[in-house]
């Protein structure tokens, strides 16, 4: 059984990666890391919160939707934060070194 933990790593990870598919961008492997580290902390509380919230009312799924929704966001910010334009022949960088 996955921990929350390594559940909203994992999904900024992912959601990180296809950001950076869609938009055509790299990023150092150790700065996306510590981006994604950062943002998951900074986005934990809240989602956590709401997923509370959810539970609250007897809306479980919508729980864990909420709860990968905002995790799915760390991700994107992450990938903002820490990425640079794709460069035609360099593949050190590649998305592809995340999957």
């Amino acid at each position: 059984m996955e921990t929350l933990a390594s559940v909203a790593v994992s999904t900024a990870l992912k959601s990180a990666i296809r950001y950076m598919d869609v938009h055509n961008l790299d990023a150092v492997p150790e700065a996306l890391s510590a981006c994604i580290r950062s943002w998951v902390k900074i986005k934990l509380p809240e989602a956590l919160r709401d997923a509370k919230q959810a539970l609250d009312a007897n809306m479980g799924n919508a729980a864990k939707q909420t709860f990968l929704l905002s995790m799915a966001q760390a991700g994107i910010e992450a990938a903002k934060e820490a990425t640079h334009p794709r460069q035609i022949n360099d593949q050190r960088y590649d998305a592809e070194y995340y999957r």
